[in-house]
């Protein structure tokens, strides 16, 4: 540590751009880093074949959803509002395309296309508007090939850019245009702007937060449902006429003499033309397999007469083998997604559900192990082919990620034992053979876990897509019997735990869902605490309470009261818009594939589901606020080494640096003075950065940052959900530091202006984790996460630092430390720093490179640049 303290101060001494962080290895070449151990690759002619034309396809939109249901939406116009969508929805599937591609035998998409996306303009417009709007500009036309050099911009027939990844059919942006002119005076988010406006007391202080960056603004009720996993066991094990049947027995003995007695006869019948709607796609997907077997050779015509027949089969009734249980399992995902958002809609236990199947096939020799991955593997482009067109405002969050997640490990729910199996050895070894973001991938870790399946994983990770994510299983149940205590949880139902997104805890197709877009910005709200309530960006006044700051407690207590307020207006603010959406877009298919819905007569977003109490706050730059509280506690008042006067003109100078969006760097890496002011504050710019740091397990700091968690889970603790139930706190941040980042000014961790705040919750800020990956997740095991939705670690590891079978064993018994210490989940990207500048430099010749963002992976060259650059900023480990 000495030896790079004394390397910084040598160079702010001498006026040279400090290489910060610390732990960067910035004097060796681009060319000198260490590739990947484990690199895998398609297990057949045909995965190759799909995954290449995964790769070389480009991100289109597709109109076909949002016109076929607004048009079924006016049809019905005066319905009851749960018939109205049942109809809508069914008039939308049974007119969608049911095309068997070329290749396919797990059949079924969203869209048309290779890498499709679509939108719900019952939910959002504004974005979508503007996003057509600008399709009208010549420039629209052009498409960059590489990078923003305009000299490779071509222009392609017959498409339009449509935001920054996806383009339209020209023909397409007219009825487009007359469908969102329809819904923005009915889309949700419309509606609750128009209701709030003149209803809600603290509609200033919302579009205050908005506008200065608290939150994000635009397009929030675009998400505004998912994170949740549905019951598949009910389409692949039951299958859908037994729903149905279950609906008309409840419709036989329910009489609609009170209001709540129609509701359950108009849901019932809702839920009854959702299920026909699946099954009769179906069988129009059977019938184009059987029309395209009339002319195909052999193999391929064996194979689409038993695609056939199968569809015709399944969804409808029980799924018979293992195919038809993975394409009822598949249908039944599109079913939910198909009607809403559902931004982290995740399959979880698959592998457990499907084995029955499986092992009875492979008894029967009606399948071979090879053939079982190759399907693994076909459904990873699946899923990845199902795109998520985000609002400007999001796109630097995500990329187009839709943060699906499937699981492997954790125990049997009846028996508490553990049954780990050979599917989900094929589960990891698919993502190893067809990297793809989705779905991401995640191991439960229980006691009981093999340590065949540890390692298993552990070779995963060594992969370097960044999955799977590693989770303390006996730390999740604890939770959820914690949680859902006054729901009255069974310990089988709290055993049965899933990964519902990202990192955030959820059952199988018994728990509501997390269901918020929140992403609460802590370093935003930080710089107005030093301000007195004003934003320096805008220069709009946020809040009029602020105390004169004479000691550190004033510090803490403007942050405090700042944060209290705008945390509050979010949560009534959500619960405000999730009320309107309850009366526009009540959600009918997930219902279907909830255990308990059908069964109460009540949609899964009004209480019908088994446990409730699930609806989060999600945060980012915590840890950007700690340290700076830590820096100033030590610098001003505990060493009186500067004033607060002092520390407030560097922090409002930005320490002498220019701004990340003039420099283009939006990493603490490789930032630029500005000459006339970069010795002024060098000095004490050294100072902030050499202060007690998180990560480092030094409770001086360590404690700040626990009391900060506390706090913001008193003021979660204190609201009411739409639900009636307290709101939980999620600490995670998904990919928001980045555009978070950008909004917020300078902040007295040393942090410069522009600069992408910390990642993740538990993630040390780049370079600051000095003392080792074990001081780290000492830090990190002082926030007991019993009581929180999820927490979130993120690491980077040199590949050399875990090669080989002893470095694998090694890696595991570092987690599992980890674990047995009370640490809840990490992950991981094990890679070269200076492969990622490389990758950053020459995109083309990283096309399946993947990294972890934050709770998911994304391709390198699909990433924005603030998130690249903190990524590459992160502490990279040489041993744990």
């Amino acid at each position: 540590m000495e030896k790079t303290k004394s390397r910084v101060l040598e160079m702010l001494e001498t006026g040279k751009t400090v290489a910060w962080p610390p732990t960067a290895n910035a004097d060796r070449e681009l060319t000198d880093f260490v590739q990947k151990e484990v690199v895998g690759k398609p297990s057949t002619d045909r995965t190759q074949r799909l995954f290449d034309h995964f790769l070389n396809s480009k991100c289109r939109f597709d109109g076909q959803m949002p016109l076929l249901y607004t048009e079924a939406w006016k049809k019905y116009d005066g319905m009851p509002l749960y018939i109205r969508r049942g109809l809508s929805y069914k008039y939308m599937i049974e007119n969608m395309d049911a095309t068997v591609k070329e290749d396919e035998v797990i059949v079924g998409s969203k869209t048309r296309f290779t890498r499709g996306a679509t939108m719900y303009p019952q939910f959002s417009t504004k974005f979508m508007i503007d996003f057509l709007n600008m399709a009208e500009d010549e420039e629209a036309k052009l498409f960059s090939v590489s990078g923003d050099d305009e000299a490779h911009n071509i222009k392609e027939e017959g498409w339009i850019k449509l935001g920054q990844l996806f383009s339209i059919r020209e023909e397409e942006v007219a009825p487009m245009k007359e469908c969102l002119e329809y819904w923005s005076t009915r889309s949700i988010e419309d509606v609750s702007e128009k209701v709030m406006e003149e209803s809600f007391p603290y509609y200033k202080d919302l579009k205050l937060a908005q506008k200065v960056g608290i939150f994000p603004g635009s397009g929030l009720a675009s998400g505004c449902d998912g994170r949740w996993t549905p019951a598949y066991d009910i389409i692949v094990e039951r299958g859908l006429e037994d729903v149905i049947a279950e609906c008309k027995r409840h419709l036989e003995e329910e009489q609609p003499i009170k209001k709540e007695g129609a509701e359950k006869i108009y849901f019932w019948q809702a839920c009854i033309y959702t299920c026909e709607a699946i099954i009769t796609w179906a069988k129009h997907y059977a019938e184009d397999a059987r029309r395209q077997a009339e002319t195909a050779a052999e193999p391929r015509k064996s194979e689409l007469l038993l695609m056939a027949e199968g569809l015709e089969w399944a969804p409808a009734k029980p799924a018979r083998t293992f195919r038809e249980g993975l394409q009822a399992a598949w249908l039944g995902h599109l079913m939910v997604w198909n009607d809403s958002i559902s931004l982290g809609l995740s399959p979880a236990h698959w592998g457990k559900l499907l084995y029955p199947l499986y092992a009875a096939d492979l008894e029967a020799g009606r399948i071979t192990k090879e053939e079982a991955l190759e399907l693994w593997e076909i459904m990873r482009i699946k899923f990845s082919s199902e795109e998520y067109i985000t609002p400007s405002a999001w796109a630097a969050m995500a990329s187009s990620n839709s943060f699906q997640h499937m699981t492997v490990g954790g125990l049997d729910p009846k028996t508490g034992q553990c049954i780990d199996n050979e599917l989900e050895d094929m589960i990891l070894e698919a993502g190893v053979n067809i990297p793809t973001p989705q779905p991401t991938l995640g191991i439960l870790v229980s006691s009981k876990t093999s340590e065949h399946l540890l390692l298993k994983a552990a070779e995963t990770t060594k992969a370097g897509c960044g999955y799977p994510a590693w989770f303390n299983y006996d730390m999740q149940v604890q939770h959820l019997l914690w949680c859902h205590a006054e729901e009255n949880i069974t310990l089988e139902d709290a055993r049965d735990v899933s990964i519902a997104g990202c990192v955030e805890i959820g059952m199988q197709g018994t728990t509501h869902g997390i269901n918020h877009p929140a992403f609460y910005n802590e370093g935003k709200t930080f710089e107005l605490a030093l301000n007195n309530g004003v934003d320096p960006r805008t220069g709009e006044v946020c809040f009029t309470g602020c105390k004169p700051i004479t000691c550190y407690q004033d510090v803490w207590d403007n942050f405090i009261m700042i944060r209290e307020h705008y945390m509050r207006v979010y949560m009534r603010y959500w619960d405000f818009v999730i009320g309107i959406c309850r009366g526009i877009h009540p959600k009918i298919a997930g219902s279907v594939l909830m255990h308990d819905c059908v069964a109460v007569g009540r949609p899964q977003d009004d209480n019908g589901c088994r446990y409730n109490k699930s609806v989060t706050l999600l945060d980012s730059g915590t840890v950007n606020v700690c340290n700076g509280l830590a820096a100033m506690k030590k610098l001003i008042w505990d060493e009186k080494k500067y004033t607060f006067e002092e520390f407030k003109e560097a922090i409002d100078n930005n320490f002498g640096y220019k701004v990340g969006a003039v420099a283009g760097n939006f990493s603490m890496l490789n930032q630029e003075i500005e000459p006339s002011l970069h010795m002024k504050y060098a000095k004490i710019h050294k100072d902030i950065l050499e202060a007690p740091k998180f990560g480092n397990d030094d409770d001086y700091v360590d404690n700040i940052f626990v009391d900060l968690w506390h706090d913001y889970d008193r003021v979660c603790a204190s609201e009411i959900t739409y639900l009636g139930y307290r709101w939980l706190t999620a600490a995670l941040s998904i990919s928001a530091h980045g555009p978070h980042g950008r909004v917020t000014g300078a902040t007295a961790d040393g942090r410069l202006s522009g600069v992408t705040l910390c990642d993740g919750i538990l993630s040390a800020s780049p370079g600051t984790d000095t003392n080792g990956p074990i001081a780290l997740l000492n830090s990190g095991v002082k926030l007991d996460p019993t009581e929180y939705r999820s927490v979130q670690l993120n690491m980077k590891i040199h590949p050399n630092a875990i090669r080989g079978d002893e470095g694998s064993r090694n890696f595991v018994d570092f987690i599992k430390s980890y674990f047995n210490n009370g640490g809840y989940h990490v992950q991981f990207n094990i890679v070269d720093s200076n492969m990622l500048r490389d990758a950053q430099k020459h995109p083309e010749n990283y096309r399946e490179l993947m990294v972890r963002v934050a709770g998911f992976s994304a391709y390198w060259c699909e990433l924005g640049k603030p998130i690249q650059d903190e990524v590459i900023a992160r502490t990279e480990y040489n041993q744990v």
